[in-house]
């Protein structure tokens, strides 16, 4: 070989040894993002959430999820629920809880109780099934994989019930009544998670606008993973 193919060889040699060098770099700053990155556990009921990732087991599956500016983590309940707030919007909620087919016949009788098949399609016949409330028609989505239905509803105003609510559906706690009250617009998410029914309620109060929360909530519905699990009261 001459000397100027030696030479070349020798250069070949020095940029191959840099471009292994900085693969080895690159993959170790991938790594230490992704572990800078896994998500923090959620915090205590008043916190509002600096941007990044989340992770809670209340609703039995372990659900992580990232948030931008603004939300903040709702009052703590007793149960398998987690409620996010907007804090630029009073009135506006996202809730993850669950569907385990217990349902109020009459939604203005407390006592009405009774167990239908737990699944996402008896999940929405229920609330669109609700004589009150004013449904559009189901739209399959998927999260994380999990396949489902989105139900929009509104909610218009109502004097026929002795309570200013509805009762739509019994979350396994305490006083777990899922309500509507007249005058709010919500999307429901209902997914199948190997059986666990998690459901994603997205609710905008009278006269609170409903658009720009279901943007930001359907953005964090979107980041969602899901690890199935079982809810133990």
């Amino acid at each position: 070989m001459s000397r100027l193919g030696i030479a070349a060889s020798i250069r070949r040699s020095t940029a191959l040894a840099a471009l292994l060098v900085a693969g080895v770099l690159a993959a170790l700053s991938f790594s230490a993002a992704a572990q800078s990155t896994a998500p923090e556990e959620l915090p205590e009921a008043g916190t509002e959430l600096a941007p990044g990732r989340y992770v809670s087991s209340a609703v039995g599956p372990t659900i992580d999820f990232r948030v931008g500016e603004g939300w903040l983590v709702s009052p703590e309940v007793d149960g398998p629920v987690i409620t996010l707030e907007r804090t630029a919007q009073p009135g506006t909620v996202l809730t993850i809880t669950r569907f385990d087919g217990v349902v109020y016949v009459d939604p203005c009788d407390p006592t009405s109780l009774t167990d239908v098949d737990v699944s996402v399609g008896r999940f929405v016949e229920v609330v669109a099934g609700n004589p009150f409330l004013n449904p559009a028609p189901p739209s399959p989505i998927e999260v994380d994989g999990y396949a489902g239905l989105s139900l929009d509803v509104a909610t218009p105003a109502f004097d026929e019930c002795p309570r200013p609510y509805l009762l739509i559906w019994a979350l396994p706690m305490p006083d777990g009544q899922f309500i509507q009250v007249g005058g709010q617009q919500s999307r429901f998410v209902a997914v199948d998670v190997e059986g666990d029914i998690v459901v994603i309620a997205i609710e905008s109060f009278p006269g609170v606008p409903f658009g720009r929360l279901l943007d930001e909530a359907m953005e964090l519905t979107r980041s969602m993973r899901i690890e199935p699990g079982e809810y133990v009261p």
